[in-house]
């Protein structure tokens, strides 16, 4: 009897674990709403890595800098044209081009500047939140697929298709690697290096 009241109590002491012990599951889609917060919240970030830009029978391989601070932005392309390279800074209101050898042009939105110097159709203000591995904030998502941790393995947006095919720590974040995007005749390609805060 005294072996039976003693398992009895042994019972209960392991299952009755205080409730702020226990480990809820996470299922992908509540770690993903997590995430969605987690990256509101990241306001200043930058990447180096390379990309590759194929247009048509057109293609630029080119290394990226990409720093985001105080609602600005730096872009810095080198190494795809026989100038050495392009900067693009811009914020909500313009954005500014600079070529290698300093000529500079001007326009209210970069996928505009883009188009009208480069002959780009690059989605620059949805690859700001793309290449964080989230939808673009201003356009309806057309279809996403989550992996088991709550984060994007493949983005259908605005026309475009991103698959997410590898991430890497930064800091308390979970940041993409590698990101490929294809729209029509157009396709990007990134490879991230490393994630790091802007100087």
């Amino acid at each position: 009897m005294r072996k039976l009241l003693s398992g009895l109590a042994l019972l209960c002491l392991t299952a009755c674990t205080p409730f702020w012990q226990t480990k809820v599951p996470s299922t992908p889609d509540a770690l993903w709403q997590m995430r969605l917060t987690q990256q509101a919240e990241l306001e200043r970030w930058a990447f180096v890595g390379r990309t590759a830009i194929v247009q048509g029978r057109e293609g630029w391989n080119a290394g990226i800098v990409w720093e985001e601070q105080d609602q600005q932005f730096h872009i810095r392309l080198s190494g795809p044209f026989s100038q050495g390279g392009v900067a693009l800074d811009g914020n909500s209101d313009s954005v500014t081009l600079t070529l290698d050898d300093g000529e500079q042009l001007s326009a209210a939105t970069p996928e505009q500047l883009l188009a009208e110097a480069m002959g780009w159709l690059l989605p620059v203000s949805a690859l700001r939140d793309w290449v964080r591995g989230v939808p673009y904030s201003k356009v309806a998502v057309d279809k996403q697929e989550l992996d088991e941790f709550g984060r994007l393995t493949r983005l259908e947006q605005a026309g475009w298709q991103i698959e997410f095919h590898r991430y890497m720590p930064f800091e308390q974040y979970s940041m993409p690697e590698k990101v490929f995007m294809k729209h029509a005749d157009l396709s990007v390609r990134l490879i991230v290096s490393d994630w790091r805060r802007p100087k």
